[in-house]
């Protein structure tokens, strides 16, 4: 396995055991032998605390391209904005919100003595936090089985920030179906019902204000707006394992609607769907407000995140992973000549050149039927695009064989796509290759954010 895949794998296992080293775990007598009486399996070492701290943020932040390799900031006032503690001061400044809730967490507490409880949600909730730090979101605050979370700053890009929530409200789903519900089931703890739901929506610079609450010595800086408050409205509505997103962020990144989708709910006998906030507020008309709301859709949207092709196949059931075969892209120009582009890993300008490579290892191709018939395919979306080519995919032909040096030794074979960004929203890239017998060997995708 991957390396990095094992360690996101057993990120929360490690994480869970060192909380269970606490003394008022401890003290419970339940972390000696099992949480309902029944004998745990623990691992036989452990990380030092430092990197258990950051367990859930190291192999997130390789994959997504982030430097420095952790995120140390602190959970709390937003740094850009602790200049208004204990004033009266005022700053407009856009932001990215969400909310993250522990569904079903409330159960619990009906099963397992209160010490353990404590020990679950607050190893669930150190978790969350740490995803949302692996992309760089600053963790705002603590609030029972939930948390609140701000994406964006005065030195972050607003779109790149934007869609980062997005990729980690996606990446919470992965933690929790890949690692905190296998850790919590194997120590015999029923995690079936256990999820995350996430409330996200995005404020521009004219509707986000930011202040301080309360008097000089008793106060805390945070952030005023509609925007900010529908992120827990849309997380009181979404669904274990879902993600709700406000009409305001959907606009802003011009997302495509395969990304999307509507929130159902049954009446009766009836499916019917969600299409606004709840409660749907009036405006100062008497009219209904009728705000737009979508749910995110994971296996869409999880097609487009920068993981490895062994775990996104897991995720996802048109990804094809083949050992020794890999898909990235570089962004070419510049002092380096070209970098590497992690999918979604920022939001490009306009103008940048880009060069799509599919590589096959020198042995790869053993044991499969030759030659191999591969097809790039481009899919650009969004308003900028469909107004001027439209949005019908374009398809590039491509065949993989063996490939040998000078010295008749196997070498990589690699076949390249270069295009360059030119319309605002979400853009992908397909690489697929099949066999002989039009069999699919390998598939992954690859998703440019384009200012």
């Amino acid at each position: 396995m991957n390396r990095d895949i094992e360690q996101f794998k057993t990120s929360f296992d490690n994480l869970f055991e060192q909380v269970s080293r606490g003394p008022a775990f401890a003290k419970s007598g339940w972390a000696l032998d099992s949480v309902d009486g029944t004998n745990v399996v623990r691992a036989d070492s452990a990380l030092p605390a430092v990197q258990e701290e950051y367990a859930v943020q190291l192999p997130i932040r390789r994959w997504f391209g982030k430097t420095p390799a952790v995120n140390r900031g602190r959970i709390g006032c937003h740094p850009d904005f602790q200049h208004l503690e204990g004033t009266d001061e005022i700053e407009y400044h856009h932001v990215t919100t969400m909310f993250i809730d522990v569904k079903n967490s409330t159960r619990l507490g009906l099963r397992y003595p209160l010490e353990v409880v404590q020990h679950i949600k607050n190893s669930i909730l150190r978790a969350a936090s740490e995803t949302v730090r692996a992309m760089d979101g600053h963790v705002h605050r603590f609030m029972g089985d939930a948390l609140m979370a701000f994406f964006g700053g005065r030195n972050a890009d607003k779109e790149s920030s934007a869609m980062a929530a997005m990729s980690c409200a996606a990446m919470l789903q992965v933690l929790m179906q890949e690692s905190v519900v296998p850790t919590l089931m194997k120590r015999n703890i029923d995690a079936r019902d256990i999820g995350f739901r996430v409330g996200l929506d995005f404020g521009d610079d004219k509707e986000v204000l930011w202040s301080s609450y309360g008097y000089t010595a008793v106060n805390e800086v945070t952030a005023t707006s509609f925007f900010v408050d529908v992120s827990a409205k849309l997380q009181s509505m979404a669904s274990k394992d879902a993600a709700m997103l406000g009409q305001n962020l959907r606009k802003f990144l011009d997302l495509p609607e395969t990304l999307l989708q509507q929130k159902t709910e049954r009446r009766g006998d009836e499916i019917v769907t969600v299409p606004y906030l709840r409660p749907n507020y009036e405006k100062s008309d008497g009219t209904p407000l009728n705000y737009e709301v979508r749910k995110l859709n994971f296996k869409a949207f999880a097609k487009f995140l920068p993981l490895p092709t062994e775990l996104k196949q897991i995720l996802v059931p048109d990804v094809k992973a083949r050992g020794g075969i890999s898909f990235y892209a570089n962004v070419l120009g510049g002092a380096a000549g070209r970098r590497l582009y992690p999918s979604l890993s920022e939001c490009l300008p306009k103008y940048v050149d880009l060069a799509f490579v599919v590589r096959a290892e020198p042995h790869a191709l053993d044991g499969l039927r030759l030659p191999l018939s591969g097809k790039f395919i481009k899919q650009n979306h969004g308003m900028e695009a469909d107004k001027d080519d439209g949005l019908e995919p374009e398809v590039v032909e491509f065949e993989m064989r063996r490939a040998v040096d000078g010295f008749g030794n196997a070498k990589a074979c690699e076949r390249t796509f270069e295009r360059s960004t030119a319309y605002r929203g979400v853009h992908s890239v397909t690489a697929r290759i099949v066999d002989a017998g039009g069999q699919v060997v390998f598939q992954d995708t690859i998703a440019v954010h384009i200012k």
